[in-house]
């Protein structure tokens, strides 16, 4: 399966572009192909004082970040980036229209990803009341790819299955409830391909039992600390047409601190990741997305800097052996990370 992946997306990689691309099944529309590298907007910081890059990266627009969203849209842009990877629920996609607009890049030259849910209400009718707000804050008539963004929201909500304050709440039926409303923004022509997000097999396989359209992408975490402990819903999806994308392939450098002693402080300074990146001449980050892109898994890391922008475009010619891709899937996981709410774990 991984080297069929990597078949097509040689054959659909364009010949003036460093970036493979990767198509799109199931809930997507023919010929969809997606960039394997994309930009990642999510950010954890709310304190604007940190400036552009600065550590806790802001993003929000309600911390006045906003200038920072369209300012790496505009670096990312100028070094070849074409995926944006955007949410409801970072509170910026007024800022990621406004700098699209600015870009002057032809919309069908990008590739918009958005999502539902998580800090907004999941169920039918809110689903696509979503939609229609994410359409008119980026300033398109569609995107590229929408997925759920979490497989439950204790948001406020009309859907009796999605109420958690009602004796009619039921995860399962909201699930499916607002799979049928993404199913329909499909079908409309207002998302290219649909997907979900941090599902677990056990929420795809729910799906399945229903005899409906799979979902296209399942975007959940992957770095090396916490790679291995995902290879069963990596090779789930895989075995069944989904792509797996994988955020935060760096492992949240500029907010997680991993708590063993067996790991570094994040893993972009582990000893044997930076043994790796001396041998390939790279940076030990380039090196961890190379291992995930040979796994069949594209990323999005998140960025404020141009030069890291332009190293990420730049790891498609690294040639990750089986030994150091066996080493790197050895490290130590971080047994925090496997809880769905991982980000609540200790920084």
């Amino acid at each position: 399966m991984i080297r069929f992946i990597f078949f097509v997306a040689a054959l659909l990689q364009c010949a003036n572009a460093a970036v493979p691309m990767v198509p799109l099944k199931n809930a997507a529309a023919a010929g969809v192909t997606m960039p394997a590298m994309g930009l990642g907007m999510g950010g954890y910081g709310g304190d604007k004082s940190v400036g552009y890059g600065g550590y806790p990266e802001c993003w929000g627009e309600s911390s006045g970040c906003g200038e920072f969203v369209e300012r790496a849209i505009g670096d990312w842009l100028k070094a070849g980036g074409r995926r944006l990877d955007s949410a409801d629920s970072y509170h910026n996609e007024k800022s990621v229209g406004k700098a699209v607009k600015a870009s002057g890049v032809p919309r069908s030259d990008l590739f918009i990803l958005s999502k539902v849910g998580r800090s907004q209400a999941l169920g039918y009718n809110e689903t696509l009341n979503q939609f229609a707000a994410i359409k008119k804050n980026l300033q398109t008539d569609y995107v590229d790819l929408l997925l759920i963004h979490w497989p439950k929201s204790t948001a406020k909500t009309t859907d009796p299955a999605c109420d958690h304050h009602s004796s009619s709440y039921n995860a399962k039926e909201c699930r499916l409830s607002t799979w049928r409303a993404m199913i329909s923004i499909f079908k409309s022509g207002g998302a290219k391909a649909i997907g979900v997000s941090n599902y677990d097999n056990s929420h795809i396989q729910e799906i399945m039992d229903a005899k409906m359209l799979l979902p296209s992408v399942n975007q959940c975490h992957f770095h090396p600390y916490a790679g291995s402990v995902q290879m069963d819903k990596v090779k789930f999806c895989q075995a069944n047409d989904i792509v797996y994308l994988g955020y935060s392939p760096l492992g949240i450098p500029d907010w997680h601190k991993f708590p063993s002693p067996n790991m570094s402080s994040t893993p972009t300074k582990d000893p044997t990741i930076l043994s790796i990146a001396s041998a390939h001449g790279k940076s030990a980050a380039q090196v961890i997305m190379a291992w995930e892109w040979s796994l069949g898994i594209p990323v999005n890391p998140r960025s404020q800097n141009a030069t890291h922008m332009a190293e990420n475009l730049d790891i498609y010619d690294i040639k990750i052996t089986a030994d150091e891709s066996a080493k790197l899937m050895a490290l130590h996981q971080d047994t925090c990370e496997e809880d769905p709410h991982f980000y609540q774990c200790a920084k």
